[in-house]
């Protein structure tokens, strides 16, 4: 018994998706990349709000997620962008989503950009929570050194 190779078709034992050899229109398998379904919130118990302090925490949480699953050159620069790459694409999406799912909406209102990269999401993310650091820690040291404990000024209290 002989098969014609015209008609018979082949399967992708790994996808299941069935293929006819020869054919124009045959379907290739798709690779999904094994972090593409990964819970955020497992790795990243906590959501970055503009109104919480926690900014910190989640940066942590954030890096340790990617560093985990080798994505971290994706927020810090050190994977060149490519776009048009699907083997680049595929895994930034992940990262993006993975942002989306752990920051408020506040935070996604003043960072998202349409056609916006992980790293570029991330930075501006880092940005908001970042900027005027140093003038702020300036007024915070003003403000303490002009603190008193009922008569005596801040340095007088710490001394006694």
């Amino acid at each position: 018994m002989s098969t014609d190779s015209s008609t018979s078709s082949a399967s992708c034992p790994s996808s299941g998706i069935g293929t006819t050899p020869g054919s124009s229109d045959s379907v290739l398998p798709i690779f999904i990349n094994p972090y593409a379904s990964v819970n955020v919130k497992t790795h990243v118990p906590i959501e970055l709000d503009l109104r919480l302090p926690n900014y910190n925490n989640w940066n942590a949480f954030f890096t340790a997620m990617c560093g985990k699953f080798g994505l971290l050159g994706h927020i810090n620069g050190t994977i060149t962008s490519r776009p048009t790459d699907p083997t680049w694409n595929q895994p930034d999406a992940c990262v993006r989503s993975w942002m989306y799912g752990s920051v408020s909406d506040g935070v996604l209102d003043l960072a998202m950009a349409p056609d916006q990269t992980a790293r570029a999401l991330y930075t501006a993310i880092h940005d908001m929570f970042q900027a005027n650091q140093e003038p702020r820690t300036v007024i915070l040291n003003q403000e303490f050194a002009s603190l008193s404990q009922g008569d005596l000024p801040i340095e007088a209290y710490a001394r006694s």
